[in-house]
């Protein structure tokens, strides 16, 4: 057999090669969904991480102030004066569920939280001082018409006075969950209220744009096109779930399933702004 037979023997033919590569490809595809999946998993432990170190931070606060955690209404997170009996909606800062007041996000990070874990690792991009600042007057990246003292975050807030509490009536109670550690919220409001355990602090983004209805992208509000505004756990442009931090320190993720049930709507509490304001879903 000369050296030339010898050669071509050992090589591969076209069909070969395209088999290899037909082979690859369907591996391909089989491997890449369960590298998604395991990729979204590990967003939500890293976001669970976050809501948990949160959750010591909000402990120490409240154990600062005889076990209550303060409600956002009255000075000096709000504009209401202590002692104010049912104080304006307009003393909030903030109008979306994930405004909150800056004095309270500064008294947290001094509480041992850092601004990292005020957003949501399943949208780390979000995460930036045209966020972080928007609603603070005069800091860096702020809105420059900003007169507020706010900060938007990467968690829907329920406590008493926080941004999804504001719109100017007294019928934004059924967000609260409760502010005093311990002590039961308001009965028959959300069937979701009791004790601690029970009662939700904050939560992940589940937002839908209120003109196209993506989960994926919102358009509206004040910040530039280039920050994408989104649900913060998606499964293509659907959401797959949220972490819930409870009063008593503990996280726990709900499926999409669970949280937004049509045929159960006592379970769903939906902030639907109006106007120019996204609908929140938690």
């Amino acid at each position: 057999m000369s050296f030339f037979a010898k050669r071509n023997s050992r090589a591969f033919t076209l069909i070969e090669l395209l088999v290899v590569i037909a082979i690859i490809a369907v591996l391909a595809a089989l491997l890449l969904p369960a590298l998604g999946a395991a990729k979204e998993r590990a967003l939500r432990i890293s976001c669970a991480n976050n809501e948990h170190e949160l959750g010591v931070a909000l402990l120490i606060l409240a154990d600062d102030n005889n076990n209550l955690l303060p409600d956002l209404h009255y000075q000096p997170y709000g504009t209401a004066i202590p002692g104010t009996l049912n104080p304006p909606a307009t003393s909030v800062y903030g109008r979306w569920p994930w405004d909150i007041s800056s004095t309270f996000t500064t008294n947290v990070i001094q509480d041992g939280a850092t601004r990292k874990v005020f957003f949501d690792p399943g949208n780390a991009a979000f995460n930036v001082d045209q966020v972080w600042n928007f609603g603070v007057a005069g800091a860096p990246g702020s809105d420059p018409g900003s007169q507020s003292a706010f900060r938007i975050t990467g968690y829907v807030w329920l406590l008493p006075g926080s941004g999804a509490n504001a719109g100017g009536t007294r019928l934004e109670q059924p967000y609260w969950q409760t502010n005093i550690l311990g002590v039961p919220a308001v009965a028959n409001y959300m069937a979701n209220q009791g004790s601690p355990s029970k009662c939700t602090a904050c939560v992940d983004v589940i937002a839908r744009d209120p003109v196209s209805k993506s989960f994926s992208k919102i358009t509206v509000g004040g910040l530039p096109s280039s920050i994408v505004q989104r649900t913060s756990h998606l499964d293509g442009s659907q959401p797959v779930g949220a972490n819930d931090l409870f009063l008593d320190g503990h996280v726990a993720w709900r499926k999409w399933s669970d949280i937004y049930n049509a045929a159960s709507p006592t379970t769903v509490r939906v902030f639907g702004g109006g106007g120019n304001s996204p609908t929140f879903i938690f």
